[in-house]
């Protein structure tokens, strides 16, 4: 299991930390007023602040992975989707060793997670500053900020995953049906970067058939969506099982302890607590429980499960 792989288990619990926001409940069904002012602010911070350092430092091995695969582009690798390395060889060919503009897609994946953070909140009838509240919260959070201040597939997997949460929220909330495309075209997008975006996927349905609502189920647009992601997912499964599923083996041999980012099973859980942050720990668990109580939160519980 490695500290990528602990970011399936840790998207959750950003979203969870999101949710944790509803504290600006007034009673009211109708959603708040959204606080551009304050989420673009802050998301702008983030963003700006991680490409202002994006050049104090040299690459990370990864990044030169990336580079090398950019310059033999392919539907997939032994140990990833192609997108990251598309993105690392798109950047290098607009500025050949420049680390500010190989990193700056992360730094804009970053802001968008914590603006899409506050949009979450809102979604949830969180007022003001409660939407601000959460993406602060998620702008300060260790993992954003570590992963998200070089060219890593992790940052655009939490992109993905918030983005997803965000659209689901929406849907589940009462927005038209039809998002449920756009929904598909942003998970096949996310798995072109990386396949954890099936345990959110997954989660989510199952979360939808224990809790609710049920309905959408029946919705033709979610499973057109459905198909459009499998669609654009395709072909770097073809690519997979062309090649024997190198990604599934390199996985097990590092769940073995065969790399050095390899961690014991059982320091999954206990993990968790200290991805994000000690101190957010309380923000993302008040969350989660506040799911299970005000019926007005009802239709999104399968976010508790998920």
């Amino acid at each position: 299991m490695t500290g990528d792989n602990v970011v399936a288990g840790t998207a959750g619990y950003l979203h969870g930390m999101a949710l944790a926001f509803d504290s600006g409940l007034n009673g009211s069904r109708s959603r708040e007023a959204i606080a551009w002012g304050p989420l673009l602010a802050v998301s702008a911070a983030v963003g700006l602040t991680l490409v202002l350092t994006s050049g104090a430092y040299g690459y990370h091995r990864d990044e030169l992975y990336f580079l090398q695969a950019g310059q033999r582009l392919a539907w997939g690798y032994p140990d990833q989707p192609p997108l990251t390395p598309l993105l690392a060889r798109a950047m290098t060919e607009i500025a050949p060793g420049s680390l500010v503009v190989l990193r700056l897609p992360s730094a804009l994946a970053a802001a968008g997670v914590v603006l899409l953070t506050g949009l979450i909140a809102r979604e949830l009838k969180g007022d003001r500053l409660a939407q601000m509240l959460a993406a602060a919260c998620m702008g300060v959070s260790a993992l954003l900020l570590a992963v998200s201040h070089l060219l890593s597939t992790s940052t655009f997997d939490l992109l993905a995953w918030t983005a997803v949460s965000w659209l689901v929220v929406r849907i589940l909330q009462g927005a038209d049906e039809r998002w449920w495309l756009l929904v598909g075209l942003v998970t096949g997008i996310g798995l072109l970067n990386k396949s954890l975006l099936v345990f959110l996927a997954v989660g989510l349905f199952v979360g939808v058939i224990a809790i609710g609502p049920r309905r959408v189920l029946r919705s033709r647009w979610l499973w057109a969506g459905a198909g459009l992601a499998l669609m654009l997912w395709l072909p770097h499964l073809i690519w997979q099982q062309e090649h024997g599923w190198p990604q599934l083996e390199l996985s097990r041999q590092i769940a073995a302890g065969s790399s050095g980012s390899s961690q014991p099973a059982a320091l999954f859980i206990p993990f968790q607590l200290v991805l994000i942050s000690p101190v957010l720990v309380p923000v993302w668990v008040a969350g989660l429980i506040r799911l299970a109580r005000p019926p007005r939160l009802a239709r999104v519980r399968a976010f508790a499960l998920a």
